[in-house]
């Protein structure tokens, strides 16, 4: 790509911070916009979440595009905070029948996929789903499959910098968590077994892990 063409796409929607570095941090509306058309961020504006709709190349770098309700515009990457990143992970349309590993299969594939109905292609509500299952609705759905199993965490925050979320098991007996985002703390995660949004240390996250021989998968 030449360095002077512009690439952008839309993609599911996640969190940025800002890092805490004394630099000056600005953002412009348009990513082939001049120097003299920067905006610079306000102090404030680091302890701020944006939720980033787009993201873009131009000149050889990576741009981020937000809108909120005071303006809209592109942030450069090197004002991106790398220890921090939150999907905006919802909820799938909820299914009381179904097993903790469907409920976070659906959470996981409705992500990206949103018009697809996982519990329909699963059909008989099973517990112990097989991994040629698993794999057979990422690749169908979404496009591919990533067998986790073992990996660092580096390559899990990996994944979740490239819009994926992880399912992780904990026991093998049908206990398993979708894993949405990070910070230098923690990550956040969806728990099937209620529904709800959580968060979870490294040290806790690797006890519960430990447990099924470190399985996980994404995409």
């Amino acid at each position: 790509m030449k360095s002077n063409s512009i690439a952008n796409e839309n993609v599911p929607h996640f969190y940025v911070r800002l890092k805490h570095r004394k630099m000056e941090k600005w953002y412009v509306n348009e990513m082939q916009a001049g120097k003299h058309q920067r905006k610079a961020f306000n102090h404030s504006d680091e302890k701020a979440k944006f939720e980033i709709d787009q993201i873009g190349f131009y000149q050889k770098h990576l741009w981020f595009h937000f809108e909120n309700e005071s303006d809209a515009g592109w942030i450069p990457n090197k004002f991106i905070r790398k220890n921090y990143r939150i999907l905006n992970l919802q909820a799938s349309k909820d299914n009381t029948e179904a097993s903790n590993e469907e409920k976070a299969l659906s959470v996981l594939v409705h992500f990206s996929r949103r018009d697809f109905d996982v519990y329909d292609k699963l059909g008989k509500i099973t517990d112990n789903l097989s991994d040629t299952t698993f794999k057979s609705i990422l690749v169908n759905s979404v496009g591919s499959y990533k067998d986790l199993t073992k990996k660092s965490y580096r390559r899990v925050r990996s994944q979740i910098n490239r819009n994926r979320p992880v399912m992780l098991w904990g026991r093998r007996d049908n206990q398993c968590i979708v894993l949405f985002g990070f910070n230098h703390r923690v990550f956040f995660y969806f728990d099937p077994e209620d529904g709800l949004n959580k968060t979870i240390t490294v040290k806790e996250l690797t006890k519960l892990w430990k447990r099924s021989g470190y399985k996980a998968i994404s995409y």
